[in-house]
């Protein structure tokens, strides 16, 4: 590790190399930056303010929460290269590099999202495979830890003054962690071009706006984000020395892919809305969960229940049985509740004195009844009550007659004898079905006998 020339000169001192953008001034480096740094706070504005609509009414999208986490890191970022522009001491350069290094790995975060979403929605059974969920998983987990990682590689390097060997090692680790942001950067365009490459059934529809949309709007950030890192990666791994004209070390190519680029995709991202596009229903977990349109008939016992249970509805489940095709069967009962109308309320009866051209006043308006047309109106206001059932005419009402001339209550009654031989006083002949008791009261029109004939 010893070289003369190092040993002549010294180790290198990180806060003395060359950075990309090189050191601020105050004529050029810092109102371009109180410009970005307004733009990034108005990005962040404008995306907390849609995670903030989309929660009231219910609307789950927690990606637009971390694009303003980052325009909040980025307003940092400008902070301290402000304050770098006027203050040139060591602690102030190690926070502006920093925070410049690993602003970018939130948005890396976000595409791989979108890549996730757009992957289960063109192959459903690879996208939704434990293979790829824990793919994504991981590299959803390393975006935080990269981060950690170049903070923790950066404050070491800038603590390693003399050391050569711990600077050697530093530098190998910011390589990896740039090389590792690459990759975050560059796995949602390959992911969703190989999958747009392999033909497969027609891709389950979720978010607003149409498929081609969503991918060309993640391959414009995507891109737009590539080539910043690229730049960011290339000059880790071409170092130049102090001073250098280089123009992956000029201002123009660092406020370009640096700042412009970043600030870029977050604008589309808010005018394009991507927080209605690639909105999923919150709890998707298989195919089919994006698009609302669940596996028609492969439901599962328990979720059958859930629905079931969620109508509110008195009912009752039984028990499972096997169906055909090795099909679980699930049978429910529901109980409702016995009334007149079905509705839980009684008609009301309609008065006797409501009739075409009657004054009612102001009576209580009965419930709204069953509607009919106007000529059966008509008909049932002129039409004529039923008649009452009237008594038999066959035999009359001698009694009541009787009673009503003056004689009392029933007319003397005659001795006893069978109607069997009175075939001139009833005026029939002899027949067992009329054969009665004199002894009855009546004698004549007996009204009991009357009905069982």
């Amino acid at each position: 590790m010893s070289n003369p020339e190092l040993g002549r000169s010294g180790p290198p001192d990180p806060a003395d190399g060359a950075f990309p953008g090189g050191v601020p001034n105050k004529k050029l480096d810092l109102p371009l930056t109180i410009v970005f740094m307004i733009l990034f706070m108005l990005g962040g504005y404008v995306h907390l303010s849609i995670y903030r609509a989309n929660a009231k009414r219910g609307h789950k999208f927690l990606l637009s929460d971390i694009m303003a986490e980052f325009c909040m890191l980025r307003t940092v970022t400008c902070i301290f290269r402000i304050t770098w522009s006027i203050v040139t001491t060591r602690g102030v350069v190690l926070l502006a590099l920093v925070t410049v290094n690993g602003g970018d790995a939130l948005l890396f975060a976000v595409n791989i999202f979108f890549a996730q979403r757009l992957v289960r929605s063109i192959h459903p059974k690879v996208g939704w495979c434990m293979a790829f969920g824990q793919f994504t998983f991981v590299l959803l987990i390393s975006v935080p830890a990269i981060i950690l990682f170049n903070i923790a590689s950066s404050i070491t390097s800038f603590f390693s003054v003399g050391n050569a060997d711990r600077l050697e090692l530093t530098e190998d680790l910011l390589k990896f962690g740039s090389s590792w942001s690459l990759w975050l950067a560059i796995f949602p365009v390959l992911v969703v071009s190989g999958c747009l490459c392999v033909p497969g059934p027609a891709p389950e529809k979720f978010g607003t706006g149409s498929l081609r949309v969503k991918v060309a709007l993640l391959y414009a950030g995507a891109f737009l984000l590539i080539t910043g890192q690229s730049v960011r990666w290339y000059a880790l791994f071409n170092k130049e020395p102090p001073g250098t004209k280089s123009i992956i070390y000029s201002k123009a190519v660092f406020y370009t892919t640096g700042f412009m680029f970043d600030i870029l995709v977050i604008a589309l991202y808010a005018m394009l809305r991507v927080d209605e596009r690639f909105y999923i229903p919150d709890g998707s977990s298989g195919p089919g969960d994006y698009s609302g349109d669940k596996h028609k008939g492969q439901y599962s016992v328990e979720e059958i229940e859930r629905l079931v249970g969620g109508l509110e509805v008195p009912h009752q489940i039984m028990r499972e049985r096997q169906g055909p095709e090795d099909m679980n069967m699930v049978f429910a009962i529901f109980f409702a509740t016995k009334n007149n109308n079905g509705d839980g309320k009684t008609k009301s009866k309609p008065s006797d004195e409501t009739v075409a051209g009657s004054d009612l006043g102001n009576p209580e308006l009965p419930e709204r009844p069953k509607r009919i047309t106007r000529r059966e109106t008509l008909m049932d206001a002129i039409k004529m009550p039923p008649r009452h059932s009237m008594a038999s005419a066959a035999y009359p009402d001698i009694p009541g007659t009787y009673k009503k001339t003056g004689g009392g209550g029933y007319p003397p009654q005659r001795p006893r004898r069978s109607s069997m031989s009175s075939q001139f006083e009833t005026e029939r002949s002899y027949d067992v079905r009329y054969q009665q008791d004199w002894d009855g009261s009546p004698p004549y029109g007996n009204q009991e006998g009357d009905e069982k004939v």
